[in-house]
Formats: structure tokens, sequence, C-alpha cells
């Protein structure tokens, strides 16, 4: 590797070399004559390969400000000598692109050798190429030129630049709401700022841009109906956003305020691509970790029209995907194996948008090596990342790094690695850009280096809801179960009613407590080392089913009234039931998931659903364990729930299965006790609420129209699927994980010392 003030003596690409130190282009080995304007404009593209070098950056390094040449005509004639020793072409090149109106970009695959100080273009051929000065300029100002532009060249020309200056940052906040301003992004210029806000303090997004100098904010939407995620395209007069609006889908406004038009159906997290002629996007659930199959997929769509193209469709789950600098490639999220929750699958991959080919970056194992917890899970349904590995948020031009938010439970700090436009993986010293208390999100970028981010702070606490359930009516208010900082997942309600058992971090690491709701004690189930999650209580909540995760395995166990948790499943992902006599819980797991019967006594699994395509999860008994509820996931974003009898032949063929509703990948559905009522979570109405479905009590067919149970639209919101989430029925009440955020939009810019 080059020292910092070395440029490499030989730099191979196909079948050329280009030697820095004597100035020379060889073709297999035989000398190539190229003038000295032309190589400079080589040396200066190959300086940062895959990046854009602007038509002023090469008049200003090559050129000059003195310089009494027609440019224009001067860098056209020198970039064809260039294509032409290369035999290059700019309709269909190979190593030279050229971005219409802006410049040009290094596209070809680039190796160095060994690194030697420099030396500059000979004398003659540089001389050659100056140009005339005017008449009566003194011999010691033309030398003195000559010297400031040989000295331009060699700071330009440095192929590793040499570590930054020591940069302060300056720290401005953008936002004082009371309620949630998050997702912000910076106009390319950084002089508007775009973000998402209920400042109403309803839980309902709509878009707003302001100014960075100050002034009041402009609102873009005005329905609430989960507008967020905005991205403003690279001429900075549009902005394209994720809505709930009308199904859910990504839409584009003008950035001042207009009427905003659909792009496609369906969709997360968009972003335009550096030309803004397209835009990535993400579909999936996004409370369900994405180290499980079939949870995302990236997807670019033209702003033009046309289908949506699927990129690195041969990933079994792919998310979060933002654009690298040269317009081709996509970073994202990949996860590359049939199986669930296997760490040494998923990582950062680069994709080709134009192929299908893909490079893995190595950040997981960077990430590793730096002691950092490559996990996330932070915020609302918009907001919120459940991963093993943090999303990458925005690309800094000025420091070549991606920047990111990475940490654990509640808790983020934003971070920046290196990522080698050459080889696309990771590389450079991790750096940690915040530390806070709170939590630091969705990172936006500008090519001058300003960052924006969201400073999060979330509260996750087991809420109750007095309700007849054979009757579908509130018979009180939501209150709140649990206090305190801890963070809790999943409530598991027994049917009684007395006992409500949740995950925990309030000792430490994540283990099963449980709650009585009569005497107010809250209990560990088994204190353990390992992650416990995802309790199901029995019927009298003496017994509860829950996941541990040890490194890649994933097990079921069974706690023993006074003694040691029972190992029940190897490879079972979840418990979601148990039987009415006790004898049996429901699980699920498989490629894909299926739903199985697990004897509890000698652990023998039967299969009860399955399906060759779809996977099947969240199975909850009927009162009468005659029939069972279930989620069918479809795509990575559509699932159904279903319910099909278990008095038949196993597996129950799809035949027999009576559809319920369509709805997310995350919800599920549980039963009244009466079994003449269904009860699910759904987003049918932009937001994750509680629903009802009559059912004919012998033919087991629907009755009307779902009903609203429990409406969830303002400040306190449900999380589905996740471990964060978790509803259950029992005792006379209803008791869900609800999630209450608050944050405001903050401003980085870099200062030098």
């Amino acid at each position: 590797m080059a020292a910092p003030n070395q440029l490499p003596v030989r730099l191979a690409f196909g079948p050329f070399e280009v030697h820095a130190s004597t100035g020379e282009l060889l073709k297999g080995g035989i000398r190539i004559r190229l003038p000295a304007q032309p190589f400079s404009i080589l040396l200066l593209l190959l300086r940062t390969p895959g990046e854009l070098v602007t038509r002023e950056q090469l008049r200003e390094q090559i050129w000059g400000e003195g310089t009494f040449v027609d440019f224009e005509h001067g860098l056209n004639a020198a970039m064809n000598k260039l294509r032409r020793a290369l035999g290059d072409s700019a309709e269909e090149p190979r190593y030279i692109e050229t971005i219409p109106g802006r410049g040009y970009r290094f596209i070809g695959t680039l190796n160095s050798g060994h690194a030697v100080a420099i030396s500059l273009i000979p004398e003659s051929e540089a001389r050659s190429l100056r140009p005339r000065p005017r008449r009566g300029l003194a011999a010691w100002e033309r030398l003195a030129w000559v010297v400031g532009a040989l000295v331009c060249l060699v700071i330009g020309l440095r192929f590793h630049s040499a570590p930054a200056d020591p940069v302060d940052w300056r720290l401005t906040r953008i936002t004082a709401d009371a309620g949630l301003s998050s997702y912000p992004a910076l106009s390319p210029d950084g002089k508007l700022i775009a973000y998402s806000s209920d400042r109403g303090l309803n839980g309902e997004q709509d878009l707003y841009v302001k100014q960075i100098a100050g002034g009041q904010p402009v609102r873009l939407t005005f329905d609430g109906t989960g507008n967020t995620a905005p991205d403003f395209s690279p001429d900075g007069a549009r902005i394209v956003f994720q809505s709930s609006r009308n199904g859910g889908g990504i839409y584009e406004v003008p950035a001042l305020g207009g009427e905003a038009r659909l792009v496609v159906r369906g969709g997360l997290n968009p972003k335009y691509s550096p030309d803004g002629s397209r835009v990535a996007y993400w579909v999936g659930a996004e409370a369900v970790n994405s180290a499980v199959p079939g949870s995302g997929a990236v997807w670019v769509v033209a702003m033009n029209g046309g289908a949506p193209r699927r990129i690195g469709s041969h990933f079994p789950a792919a998310r979060q995907p933002i654009w690298l600098p040269d317009g081709r490639h996509l970073l994202f999220i990949g996860y590359t194996s049939p199986r669930a929750y296997e760490n040494s699958a998923i990582d950062w991959w680069v994709a080709d948008t134009d192929g299908d080919s893909a490079v893995r970056t190595g950040a997981y194992e960077a990430l590793g090596r730096a002691g950092l917890q490559p996990e996330v899970s932070i915020g609302r349904p918009a907001l919120r990342y459940h991963s093993r590995m943090p999303p990458p948020g925005c690309w800094s031009v000025v420091a070549n790094t991606v920047v990111f938010a990475a940490g654990a439970g509640d808790h983020a700090d934003l971070w920046e690695i290196g990522l080698s436009v050459r080889t696309w993986k990771a590389s450079g010293t991790l750096k940690r850009l915040t530390t806070s208390t709170l939590s630091e999100q969705n990172p936006s970028c500008t090519p001058a280096g300003t960052l924006a981010f969201t400073s999060l702070d979330t509260r996750r606490d087991v809420w109750s809801l007095p309700f007849d359930l054979d009757h579908g009516t509130s018979k009180g208010t939501l209150e709140r179960v649990t206090m305190g900082p801890s963070r809790r997942e999943h409530a598991s309600l027994a049917k009684n009613g007395r006992f409500l058992a949740f995950a925990s971090s309030q000792s430490g690491r994540t283990n099963i407590w449980v709650r009585d709701l009569v005497a107010g004690r809250e209990s560990p189930v088994a204190a353990s080392s390992i992650e416990q999650h995802y309790p199901v209580s029995n019927a009298t909540g003496e017994r509860i089913a829950f996941s541990t995760f040890e490194k890649d395995t994933r097990a079921v166990h069974v706690s023993v009234p006074g003694g040691v948790p029972e190992r029940v499943c190897d490879g079972c992902l979840r418990a979601t039931d148990w039987s009415r006599d006790d004898k049996s819980i429901l699980v699920f797991g498989g490629d894909p998931y299926q739903i199985d019967v697990l004897d509890v006594a000698s652990h023998q699994r039967t299969p009860i659903l399955k399906h060759p395509n779809h996977h099947l999860l969240y199975a909850r008994y009927s009162p009468d364990n005659r029939w069972v509820s279930f989620t069918v996931r479809t795509e990575p974003d559509r699932a159904r729930i279903a319910i099909a009898p278990l008095d038949g032949s196993k597996p129950v063929p799809e035949s027999a299965w009576i559809e319920i509703s369509e709805t997310t990948p995350g919800d599920w559905a549980d039963w009244s006790p009466d079994g003449k009522t269904l009860y699910f979570s759904s987003t049918r109405d932009g937001y994750s609420c509680l629903w009802g479905q009559r059912i004919d009590v012998s033919s087991h067919r629907l009755l009307n129209e779902p009903f609203a149970a429990l409406h969830l639209h303002g400040r306190v919101f449900y999380q589905p699927g996740s471990m964060w989430g978790g509803w259950s029925v029992g005792g006379g009440r209803i008791a869900m994980l609800l999630v209450e955020d608050t944050g405001n939009i903050w401003m980085m810019s870099r200062h030098p010392r």
C-alpha cells in the first residue's frame, strides 16, 4: 500500500499499465504515446475510481485559473485523445464514463502495484502544454506559476489520500417538537431539510421541509398516514417518500409543496439514484428480523415509468438499499441462507443494478472485530430496524465512508466505516461519530460532509385494556402495567388473566419475567446468561414456553414450576400457543416455516400445516382445540390470516383453509372465549390496530365485515410481529406491548480545527 504522500508506481487495468513516475501508458508492455494533458486527466480519474471528477475539478487541477485557452475545446480534445489511446468509446464505455454536463468517472477494474515517491510528468511534455504567457510576465512569475501548478497536481493526484485534518463537529438542533420528528433528509446543497413529524402530538406522521438557516417549516403532506423516509432528488427539486395512504407505496412531491404522485405500490425507504432517474427501495416486513428468509427484497424503479426490477433476486432476504456514488451499484443488507438466524449469512452486499452479480463487503466481520455489537432495534414502525446487521445509512463523499447507526437495545450511535470503491470491501478504521444516552438514527449526508440525524427516546411497556372479547366491546381504558427504564418485549397473558409473561432486560440480560397482576409483583422465570425471548403462557400462568438465542442456535424451552426449564425442541423458532390440556404446544420453524404440534413429554413434532412456497407461522388454538388460526406469509410484505380444522388428516390440506383477512407479515390472530370472534392485528387503516371478525360457529365462515376493536393512532403505538410487539387475550382483558417515541432532528457540520 502506498504511503500517504506516494502514488503507486504502476497502476494496472485491463491490458494497460500506468507508470506515474515516468508519465508512461503501456499496453501489453508497449508504450503508447499520450500527451501530458490526457495523461493528467487519466491520473485524476484513477485517483478516485468509480467517483465523479467534475469538469470544474479538471479545469482547476490541470488547466488552472490562469489559462488563456478555450477550456471546453481543450478538455474535449484531450478526452478524445485519451479515449483513442485506450480504445474506449463514449457511447459504450469500458473505462471512462461521461456524465453529461458534469464530468467523467473511471469505471474499470483497477489494481495498483508498489509505491515510490511521485515523479511528475516529464518537464519537456509539461512545458509544451503550458499556455503562452502574456507579454511582460516576469520570468520569476512564470516559474512560480509552474511550480504552483505542479504542487497542485501532486496534491490532486495522490491515489491514497492522506489522513484527514482533525475536524471539530458543530452540532445544531433543527427541531424542538414535543412529539416525534424523525427521518431527516438534507438537500444536496445543504440548504433545506425534509423530515417526518407528528407535530400535533397525535401520532400522525406528515412531511415537512424547512430552511437550515431558519424560519418556519412548510408542510408537504396533510393526511397523517405514515408519511416518512423522505429523500431529495439530486437537483433538490423533488422529494420521494414512503406512505401508508391507499394501501401503502412510494410517492413523489415537489420539494416546496404541491400534489404528490404515486411512483410504485408498496415499498419502504426510497432513495434517488445519483442522476435522479431511478429510485431504489425495498419491500418486506420491517419488524421481522432481516436474518429471516423471505423478510425483504430490494427493487429499483424508473421515475418515468415502467416495471420495477428486483436487485439481488438470489438473496433469500435483502433490505435497506442505498446508492453508491457511481450510480450503478446498491449497498444493502443481504442474507444468503435458506435457514433463519445464521449470523454467518448476513452482511452488507454491493450489487450491480444492471446485472445480478453481488459482492460481500465484510462489514459484519469488521464490526465484530471492532467490538461493536451488530444489532439495532429502535423506533416506531416506520423508523424501526430489527436486525443482526445495522442498515447502511448514507454515503459520505468527503470521507469515502458509509455512515450508519449501530448499538444495542434502546441505544445507538452514529458510526462510519470505509468502503473501497474498487473492491467493495469494508476497509479503514471504524469511527464513532456520536456519543449519546439517547439513540441516534437515520443519518443523512450531503456532498459537503454535513450530517443530519434523529435523536430518539423510546419507551416500551406492557399495557392492559379491560375488554369483553365475546361481544367485542371495551370495558375501560388502556393502562400501563409495567414501568421503568428497562426495555420489555412480547406480552403473553394467561387465560385466567392473572399472570403476565414478558421478556425484559431489567436484570442486564434479556430473560423471561412474570408479573402477578393481582399482587403487583414481578419475578424472573429462569435467570440465564443465554438470551430468552417470545414467552407463551399456559392457561394458569404456571408454565411458560419461550425461545432461546445462542449464537446461531434457536431452541424452545418450557419452564417447570420450582425447577430448571426443560429444552423441548431444537431448531424450533418459536412456540405460539398451549393446548387446553397443557400436553402440547404449537411451534413453527423449517424452510419454509411450517407449523407443528410438539408433544411436551416426548418432544415429538407432528406437522399440521405446511406449504411448499409460503411461510406458515403464529398458530393459535381455538378454545375447543378443534381449529387453529395462523398467518400465511405469501410475500416479504404480504400475508393473510387463515383458520383450519384439526379433526381431519395431517397436515391439513390447503383446500380446507379458510381465509380471514389480508394483512402484513408480522400480524396474527387469536380467538374469543366463545370461539365466535377472531381478533387480529392489522394495518388495514394505515396504523397497527386490533380488529375483530365474527365467525359462524358451525361452518366457521365469515359473518359481516371486520370491526375495529382497538384503534392505536396516537403517540403510543403497536409494533406487529417482532419481539418488540406481542399481544394476547385472557381473563376479560387484552395485554399489548406498546411503544412510545419522542425525538428531534439534529445536524452535524464539519469544521477544520
